[in-house]
């Protein structure tokens, strides 16, 4: 699962019968692998009511088609949930070794 920010709609008229009624959102990664490389976009089914500038928690591949309830599904991302809150710690980050842990510190704990 990735964190990510809505930061649009994707809107199309014809669409995968699949796809009739559902909502895509625009979705930009907070958190990669590697957050000092630009990822991109991801269009993403959303089930859960997300808007514009929510942060969301979005699964890929299998699990997204299974949270749409059916496996035909022609979707590779799909929003699992609309974030509250997030708490960052420097001490935990970098024991996982994930290099956006060097760039804060304790105090500078993120929160939405």
């Amino acid at each position: 699962m990735i964190l990510g920010r809505v930061i649009g709609q994707v809107w199309g008229t014809k669409k995968n019968p699949y796809l009739q009624g559902r909502k895509l959102l625009l979705v930009r990664p907070l958190t990669w692998y590697n957050p000092d490389v630009d990822t991109g976009h991801i269009v993403c089914v959303d089930r859960v009511g997300a808007q514009v500038g929510e942060d969301v928690v979005i699964c890929l591949g299998s699990p997204a088609r299974w949270n749409l309830g059916d496996t035909r599904n022609p979707v590779d991302a799909a929003i699992a949930a609309i974030v509250d809150n997030v708490e960052i710690y420097e001490d935990a980050a970098r024991d996982v070794g994930f290099g956006f842990a060097q760039r804060r510190k304790p105090q500078d704990m993120v929160t939405r």
